[in-house]
């Protein structure tokens, strides 16, 4: 006669043995999904930054390109808010186009120049974007010092020289 007994054992450490083998897959498997959404969640976060901040950049220096002929960008103070001033005419009248910070947002406002008044204008401009901060400076060399920081990370500094018809 045989013993059964020791057949049922190696049965049930062969059972124990593939259950405890998918245990350590289950586990493995949901621990890489784990890692491997936390990393598409921080690329997507620094992707949005990126753009972000990339976008301002971009924004900023192309109004700049845009404006560049003599005399026409210049750093003003519109109801005590430093804004990138724009100058155009058409001959008859003056328009700016002026970029400020207010309520939290880079906005851009066109009027006629001899319009501008009190504070509640600025209210008036179109909003942007979101941004923490955007500081105008203008330089002894000529140039104009912009640092936007859109809360994404470290601010973007900024030095533009609208030179394109001076000599």
């Amino acid at each position: 006669m045989k013993n059964n007994h020791g057949e049922n054992n190696r049965h049930i450490v062969d059972v124990l043995f593939v259950l405890a083998l998918f245990g350590v897959f289950a586990a493995s498997a949901l621990m890489l999904v784990t890692i491997g959404a936390n990393v598409y969640k921080k690329t997507v976060s620094n992707m949005n930054d990126n753009f972000t901040e990339r976008t301002a950049y971009s924004y900023v220096m192309e109004k700049i390109r845009q404006n560049d002929s003599n005399d026409r960008i210049s750093v003003e103070d519109i109801a005590g808010v430093p804004a990138l001033t724009f100058t155009q005419s058409n001959g008859e009248e003056t328009f700016c186009t002026y970029l400020y910070l207010y309520e939290g947002q880079l906005k851009e406002l066109f009027v006629r120049k001899d319009s501008f008044s009190g504070t509640n204008i600025l209210s008036a401009g179109q909003n942007i974007m979101p941004m923490s901060a955007f500081i105008l400076e203008e330089t002894e060399d000529g140039l104009i010092r912009i640092i936007l920081d859109t809360g994404s990370g470290e601010p973007i500094i900024l030095y533009a020289s609208p030179r394109s018809d001076r000599p």
